[in-house]
């Protein structure tokens, strides 16, 4: 991510090519954004805002630092699907400190991830059921997410750092020596995408059960 802008504010590219870093006037708020008219528009917004921001990740979290050690970077782009639908690309990277639970020492775990959403109107085109051609590709899939003229975009954010992040942090060796090739020490599955689960629910065949 190139020349992101400190805290809340953000680097907006909009249509028109401008380049806005105050994050007022015809820039967008990430915490309340017409996230269609983002998409529409092929928007391209940067930003960078502290970790303690997001209360739901720091319930399971030591302190963080401060300074840019504790800040996740992000980048959204507006843009256009193979069908004409429209999709917002989200791209986030941080550094959260977690516990170890073999040695309970704080380290950083390192976050670089990029997820495809597609935001829709309603609840009734959250559930609609995929196409028989899309479901043989889901894994290609962007994930639906309820959109708003007034969208959290951060609260998606924080989403997505919460599924990055381990039900089982561990050091790949701690400071004491504890670890390498034990079998416990087999990288901990990541917390599964709730819309993910919810699409395979969806597709399920009732004469199945």
């Amino acid at each position: 991510m190139s020349n992101p802008v400190m805290d809340e504010h953000q680097n907006d590219g909009g249509s028109d090519g401008g380049n806005r870093r105050d994050g007022t006037g015809p820039g967008i708020n990430p915490s309340s954004m017409d996230v269609f008219e983002f998409m529409r528009l092929g928007r391209l917004a940067q930003g960078r805002v502290g970790l303690g921001r997001f209360l739901r990740l720091m319930q399971d979290l030591p302190e963080q630092p401060a300074g840019e050690q504790g800040e996740v970077s992000w980048e959204a782009q507006g843009e256009r699907g193979a069908r004409g639908e429209q999709l917002l690309r989200l791209r986030i990277q941080a550094a959260p400190r977690v516990t170890c639970q073999r040695c309970l020492g704080a380290f950083a775990w390192p976050v670089d991830a990029e997820v495809l959403l597609q935001p829709v109107l309603n609840e009734a085109e959250l559930d609609q059921d995929l196409p028989q051609e899309e479901e043989d590709v889901d894994a290609d899939l962007p994930e639906r997410v309820l959109g708003s003229r007034r969208f959290d975009l951060l609260a998606q954010i924080e989403d997505e750092l919460i599924l990055s992040i381990p039900y089982v942090p561990r050091h790949p060796v701690c400071p004491d020596g504890r670890g390498g090739d034990d079998a416990e020490d087999a990288p901990a599955p990541k917390r599964p995408s709730p819309f993910g689960v919810l699409a395979q629910l969806q597709r399920k065949d009732p004469a199945d059960e």
